[in-house]
């Protein structure tokens, strides 16, 4: 469903925002169907099976038989069809509506960016060629390393969607203070078949910070970011974390707006850093309440006081179609 639909659906209600620019969500909306049924015949003249399906139908039921999945609109579209697969099925996603030269200027009054596309091997105006290309095995995906979140609470055991980019811990209101206690813990089982795929999975941490971590802090702050490689060029690097390389299967944390005070300067160091594979990270929840959110929006889950949350790179790699060097 593109934003011309949702909203439309809205205006039909009374509900749609008044300020809304019609012609340019129509266009958008043109522009991506345009590139749907241009996959669709890219895909016809290659000789295989396949079906479409639309993202908010996409269910682990129509991967049985499936040897790959192509994701056509723009990141969000990738992140929620990763959602459902395991390493066995390569995704690929193409950018139906990029961006164009002109519409980068953000000193305009509009914002008039479309698509960045930064998880999409393709856009719509090269798939013609790729597709058939990686179809007849041209090209090979990306094993990227991808975050398994397990929330115990006091009856209940949720393990969440493999997160390819991260998950936001926080309170349900932004202004309200995030409580929560930090804690590093070695895993028993190393993870060697992880560490072969990047020589970049090294903590940043001291030795003395790692025995800090190993006993664990509270922390008041604005929430948790903790991203995987792949999602360290996104939100948690706007916020000031580091890129790693996408295959590293090491993972990243850092607390936003940590709170100090004197008798907790000291612990202003361990509001980021990055743990290799061989760690875990443990979020006990101490507010009233709050929200697990992975890769966006769209996926979330509630925590309540008391609720301990283990962030793992255990989940199946996803094997990510990237563009051509």
């Amino acid at each position: 469903q593109t934003p011309f639909e949702m909203y439309s659906l809205l205006k039909q209600q009374g509900k749609a925002p008044l300020s809304l620019r019609w012609e340019r969500l129509r266009n958008r909306h043109q522009v991506h169907r345009r590139c749907v049924a241009d996959v669709v015949k890219a895909l016809e003249k290659c000789n295989v099976v396949f079906n479409t399906i639309g993202r908010e139908e996409l269910d682990r039921q129509h991967l049985e038989g499936v040897d790959l999945v192509v994701a056509i609109g723009g990141d969000g579209t990738v992140l929620s069809s990763s959602h459902f697969l395991d390493d066995s099925i390569p995704l690929l996603g193409v950018n139906s509506d990029p961006t164009r030269e002109g519409e980068k200027e953000l000193m305009k009054k509009a914002d008039e960016r479309r698509s960045m596309g930064a998880l999409c091997a393709c856009t719509a105006a090269n798939m013609g060629e790729f597709l058939p290309m990686f179809i007849a095995g041209g090209h090979e995906p990306e094993k990227r390393v991808r975050l398994q979140a397990v929330i115990r609470g006091a009856f209940t055991e949720v393990k969440l969607r493999p997160a390819l980019n991260d998950l936001l811990f926080s309170h349900p209101v932004p202004a309200s203070v995030s409580r929560f206690r930090l804690q590093f813990q070695e895993r028993e089982n190393k993870c060697e078949h992880l560490s072969a795929l990047s020589e970049a999975d090294a903590t940043t941490f001291s030795e003395a910070d790692m025995e800090v971590g190993a006993k664990g802090f509270n922390t008041w702050s604005s929430g948790l970011w903790v991203a995987s490689a792949t999602g360290s060029t996104g939100a948690i690097n706007s916020a000031g974390g580091q890129p790693l390389p996408v295959t590293s299967p090491a993972m990243q944390y850092l607390v936003r707006e940590m709170l100090t005070d004197p008798n907790t300067a000291h612990l202003k160091r361990m509001a980021k850093g990055v743990l290799s594979c061989d760690y875990d990270l443990m979020v006990r929840w101490s507010s009233l309440e709050g929200r697990v959110f992975v890769d966006g929006q769209h996926v979330m889950h509630p925590l309540s006081l008391g609720d301990e949350v283990t962030v793992s790179t255990d989940a199946p790699v996803l094997n990510l179609v990237s563009p051509l060097d």
